[in-house]
């Protein structure tokens, strides 16, 4: 999986962050309210290691705070 964030030299840990978006983006793909609230739960609870070359941290913030939102939209 590409996302769409910059490399940074001290960011979060890449695998880490594709597989909690994988994660997210398949629920945002469902209407199942229970996978959409595990989904917000693993995003609230989330704790991303900070690694060598990582993803941005603010823009992969930004992006939980997005996802985030469009989870607590009603279906």
């Amino acid at each position: 999986m590409e996302l769409p964030f910059v490399v940074a030299l001290r960011g979060y840990d890449m695998r880490q962050v594709e597989s909690l978006f994988a994660e997210v983006d398949g629920a945002l793909a469902t209407d199942s309210a229970v996978s959409r609230a595990a989904a917000r739960d693993a995003l609230r609870a989330a704790s991303l290691r900070r690694r060598l070359r990582g993803y941005d941290v603010s823009e992969v913030d930004a992006a939980i705070d997005q996802r985030l939102a469009a989870l607590a939209l009603p279906l």
